[in-house]
């Protein structure tokens, strides 16, 4: 009995001393700035325009070199109320392109990064 209750002991400490190291790594988030945004013109017979966004990321606190960020959309509809969704993207340093098809009646109203999923620090 006394054997299994040492034992026991042991494993809730190296539990425990494990939890602590994986809490005490410290995450990061990279900055993100939206620099341009656009439609194309619409090409018939598809009736849908391309909607493309420009964005820069700054990854020098990451030890990563790609992640992933959500943004949130509002779309204003002609015939129908607006909508809104989250759209999870990747990221990578530097410039950055997303693009979305959306239809003739639809136009992005607004947009803004929903959450920045954290990155490792670079030590």
């Amino acid at each position: 009995m006394r054997r299994s209750g040492i034992a026991g002991m042991a494993v809730i400490v190296l539990t425990l001393a494990y939890v602590s190291q994986a809490l005490s790594q410290e995450n990061c988030r990279p900055e993100m700035a939206f620099t341009e945004a656009h439609y194309s013109p619409m090409k018939l017979p598809k009736l849908e325009r391309t909607w493309t966004v420009v964005f820069t990321v700054d990854a020098s606190r990451c030890a990563i070199d790609a992640g992933s960020f959500s943004i949130l959309f509002t779309v204003w509809k002609e015939n129908a109320p607006d909508i809104e969704f989250v759209e999870t993207f990747a990221w990578k340093p530097d410039v950055n392109v997303i693009s979305k098809e959306f239809w003739v009646d639809e136009a992005v109203g607004a947009y803004r990064v929903s959450e920045v999923h954290p990155c490792p620090c670079r030590k």
